[in-house]
């Protein structure tokens, strides 16, 4: 099941020089799909591939296009992971989270897709969980200018990222994942019908466990009183914030390497005194200077949060990820 895919025009910059034409002259005709009767599917951030391998298991052989520690916003493609995009059998896709990635799709045939927004409801970029009443304090001494820039700015663009009008970090909500671990299923039992009651089966064992982490974390954070806010170097926390009627206040929006205006530093500060934060959390995956140097100057703990964009090491699974963030939180509230 092969797309005629052409690579975009950031993959050819990338790769000029280094046999850019020999490379695509040696895919042409290349058969698609995996060895060993295996589905071929295609992801690009850490989320998508943990559920792909689950549910997938032995039947699936997957390529996932992110790097560990590497911000996934600025994903960028080579020759060789545009052809793998164009061979697979199923390509999983966050729509407007990854610029190189849309591109690349944007170019070729539909028909080997998955749109999780298809599947799941995305949030919009700027929702807030439901202490919509700090808003005001969150864009204290902002210019009406500058604070209508700031609720934009994940929905804008930053050194060639560009995001669309959804916030992508959907995973952070385990029963959005359950549900795009059932349309996984769906899809990869279309492609291999013979398959079909093992996908569903994984997918279904899946989602008890993903209801399981869901009850867990409720309990969690439930058992803290107050308003639960927390400051993260950027605003990729919405749909935790939404699920467990947490606080998210973003230093900067949806794109991490969006630099916050001294307005909105200002501001940050006199949340941090008004609602008594302790800690500001910054990520692996994107500069903590912003973050920490914050924290520094009002004297109070930097902590980090791991965004799960790309996986941090093997024994950093979802679940697991998910309870240390939700560990780290409450610690942030005793």
């Amino acid at each position: 099941m092969s797309l005629q895919l052409r690579p975009s025009r950031r993959s050819l910059l990338t790769l000029t020089g280094l046999g850019v034409g020999a490379a695509l002259l040696g895919a042409c005709g290349s058969e698609g799909g995996a060895a060993d009767g295996k589905l071929s599917v295609v992801t690009s951030a850490y989320p998508l591939a943990y559920l792909v391998t689950r549910v997938g298991g032995e039947h699936v052989a997957l390529e996932d296009l992110s790097s560990p520690g590497v911000d996934a916003h600025g994903l960028e493609l080579s020759i060789k992971q545009v052809m793998a995009m164009e061979k697979a059998d199923l390509v999983v896709q966050i729509p407007d989270f990854q610029s190189a990635v849309d591109d690349a799709i944007a170019s070729h045939r539909e028909g080997n897709v998955l749109d999780i927004s298809t599947a799941i409801d995305l949030l919009p970029v700027g929702a807030e969980s439901a202490h919509e009443e700090h808003d005001d304090a969150d864009h204290e001494g902002e210019t009406e200018e500058e604070h209508a820039d700031h609720a934009s700015d994940g929905g804008g663009s930053h050194d060639g990222h560009e995001h669309g009008p959804n916030d992508p970090h959907f995973w952070h909500d385990p029963l959005r994942m359950a549900d795009l671990a059932d349309a996984i299923a769906a899809h990869l039992g279309e492609l291999s019908p013979e398959s079909s009651q093992s996908f569903t089966d994984a997918a279904g064992v899946l989602r008890s466990e993903l209801e399981e982490l869901d009850a867990e974390l409720a309990e969690s954070f439930g058992a803290v009183s107050g308003e639960r806010p927390f400051i993260t170097s950027h605003a990729a926390y919405a749909y935790l914030a939404e699920r467990y009627e947490l606080h998210q206040i973003g230093i900067s929006g949806v794109d991490p390497e969006t630099e916050p205006s001294p307005q909105r530093l200002l501001a940050l500060e006199g949340v941090v005194a008004e609602e008594d934060v302790s800690t500001i959390f910054f990520e692996s995956s994107a500069s903590p200077k912003v973050a920490q140097t914050l924290a520094k100057n009002l004297g109070i703990e930097s902590a980090e949060l791991d965004n799960l964009e790309t996986q941090q090491s093997e024994d950093a699974d979802y679940p697991r990820v998910m309870r240390d963030n939700c560990t780290a939180l409450v610690a942030s509230w005793a």
